[in-house]
């Protein structure tokens, strides 16, 4: 006992990993107020005690390895913390008064058992590094795009199928890490920030979008430049989604493909389908282009109508044409290609057939590809 006591007394920070301790000991409630940071890891705890809330100063918990079967409530009470590291425990859900965490910087979950997220985290307005390696994610929301000083969102690991279409407005963004996933596609439009995306082991992506190319060989890309397509595994779901045959004639054996496009478009076009856009399409375009800085407050009232959620979560892309940049929400006209930069197929969004024919392909070196709708 006496031995805890000199450790702890006028320490900043606190090594105690590998103790074997089943809880906190009891000495720290009366010697630890100078404490600020507490390693725990690789214990045996199942709780946390209710004074450890008393504790002011304790900004760093790093908790993992332990056998936490609930995210301590105790926690929720702590708004000074800036790190909590919960990792390799057995949670299964956060609760919904996380949101008090309102100065939390750093919240490390992997190797947990989550498989959703309450919308509550987007109350943490200074969360920069969220961490979900290894859970049970089956989806992410598309709230956490709204979060304004995200970072990091590590993601490795779990069962998602796609990347929420709101992360491409994230203003602060600079990484994704969603490796071993069940990636089907990547957002089609370009992020509006800086972001390095790491998307190994997700064998059903088959395609880049050519706005998510060009931002990922700024960025030094090397990973597509090797990576045939012909290396792709492609396993269909049984999803709505639209769905394009593309005839791969001189680049695959097989010589056809079938790519899968993001849920959020509707109709797609041929470049040489001459119709114009619906009024449903244009009110979209019109309603984003001209939104006020309150417009989303305003409309409230249509929080679950999908008009709302499309303006919301952005448009899923912005027309290719340099002459015309239109926001493109539900229907475009695509040309499926190859890129000299990369031997991944690429995929032009254009949002009507005038902009779509006018697009000169081979200067931006594109080979096009004829392509079909795939019914199967």
């Amino acid at each position: 006992m006496e031995e805890l006591i000199e450790e702890i007394k006028n320490k900043k920070i606190l090594h105690w990993n590998y103790r074997g301790f089943n809880e906190l000991p009891q000495v720290f409630k009366n010697y630890g107020h100078d404490v600020r940071e507490i390693y725990l890891k690789e214990n045996k705890l199942t709780c946390l005690p209710p004074w450890i809330c008393d504790f002011n100063n304790i900004t760093n918990l790093y908790l993992s390895g332990n056998k936490l079967n609930i995210f301590p409530e105790e926690l929720c009470q702590m708004k000074q913390l800036l790190v909590i590291d919960l990792c390799d425990n057995n949670i299964e859900l956060l609760p919904n008064s996380i949101q008090n965490l309102s100065n939390l910087r750093q919240l490390l979950l992997d190797d947990n058992y989550l498989n959703q997220l309450p919308i509550e985290l987007l109350k943490l307005e200074c969360l920069e590094i969220l961490s979900l390696a290894r859970n049970n994610l089956i989806t992410l929301p598309e709230w956490l795009g709204s979060l304004k000083k995200l970072d990091k969102l590590i993601v490795d690991n779990n069962y998602l199928e796609e990347i929420p279409n709101r992360l491409t407005l994230a203003c602060s963004l600079t990484t994704i890490s969603i490796k071993s996933n069940r990636l089907r596609y990547l957002p089609l439009n370009s992020f509006i920030s800086p972001v390095n995306i790491y998307f190994d082991c997700n064998p059903n992506v088959n395609y880049l979008s050519y706005s998510i190319l060009c931002q990922l060989l700024e960025l030094g890309w090397e990973d597509g430049k090797n990576c045939l397509i012909n290396e792709c595994r492609l396993v269909m779901s049984a999803s709505k989604n639209i769905k394009l045959l593309v005839n791969l004639c001189g680049i695959k054996e097989d010589k056809k493909d079938i790519i899968e496009l993001p849920r959020q478009l509707f109709q797609v076009f041929g470049e040489d389908i001459k119709i114009p856009v619906s009024l449903w399409e244009l009110s979209l375009r019109n309603l984003y282009k001209n939104k006020e800085d309150d417009f989303f407050d305003k409309y409230y009232t249509l929080k679950h109508d999908i008009f709302y959620n499309l303006l919301s979560n952005g448009p899923i892309s912005i027309c290719l044409n340099s002459h015309c940049r239109e926001p493109i929400f539900t229907e475009a006209w695509i040309v499926v290609g190859k890129s000299e930069e990369c031997v991944f197929l690429v995929i032009t969004l254009f949002c009507s057939q005038n902009c779509a024919s006018s697009f000169d392909f081979p200067s931006h070196g594109i080979e096009t590809l004829s392509w079909d709708y795939y019914d199967g």
